[in-house]
C-alpha cells in the first residue's frame, strides 16, 4: 500500500474554522430574525435603530435569509465544496460591510468582525481547494 503525501497546508485550519463560524453566525442570525418577526420589543428601540429606516420585520427576514444560508454553506465549506467557497466569500464580504457600517457604534466588535470576514474569505480564496486534499479526496 502506497502512502500519499497531502498538499494541504495549515492555512486549511483556518477555512474550517470559517466553516464552524458560519454555522455560529447562521444559528445566531436565525436566532436574531425570529425575534424581531415574533418578540420585535425586545429588540425595538435600541441604538442600531438609527442606521437604517427599513421595518423591523424586514431586517428579521433578512437575517433569517442570511441565517438558513449560513447554517447550509458552513458544513457544505467543511467538507470541501467548490460552490460553498463562492457563497462563503460572498457572505464575508457582506459581514464586513454590516460590521463597517456599525463601526460607529459598536467599533471594537466591528473591527474584530471586520478582521476575522478578511482572513477567513483571504484563507478560502487562497486555501480552500486544499479542504478535499486534506481528506485525501
Amino acid at each position: 500500500m502506497e502512502i500519499e503525501e497531502s498538499r494541504a497546508t495549515g492555512w486549511i485550519a483556518w477555512v474550517l474554522f470559517g466553516g464552524i463560524l458560519l454555522v455560529l453566525l447562521g444559528a445566531l442570525h436565525l436566532s436574531v430574525g425570529l425575534v424581531a418577526l415574533l418578540r420585535p420589543e425586545f429588540i425595538a428601540g435600541d441604538r442600531a435603530d438609527l442606521l437604517t429606516d427599513l421595518p423591523l420585520a424586514g431586517v428579521g427576514w433578512i437575517h433569517i435569509v442570511v441565517g438558513a444560508l449560513a447554517l447550509i454553506t458552513g458544513p457544505c465549506l467543511i467538507r470541501g465544496l467548490s460552490w460553498a467557497r463562492a457563497v462563503t466569500v460572498g457572505l464575508t464580504a457582506l459581514a464586513a460591510v454590516i460590521n463597517f457600517v456599525f463601526l460607529g457604534i459598536y467599533p471594537v466588535w466591528s473591527v474584530i468582525g471586520i478582521g476575522l470576514s478578511l482572513l477567513i474569505a483571504w484563507a478560502v480564496v487562497v486555501h480552500g481547494a486544499e479542504v478535499p486534499d486534506a481528506y485525501g479526496k
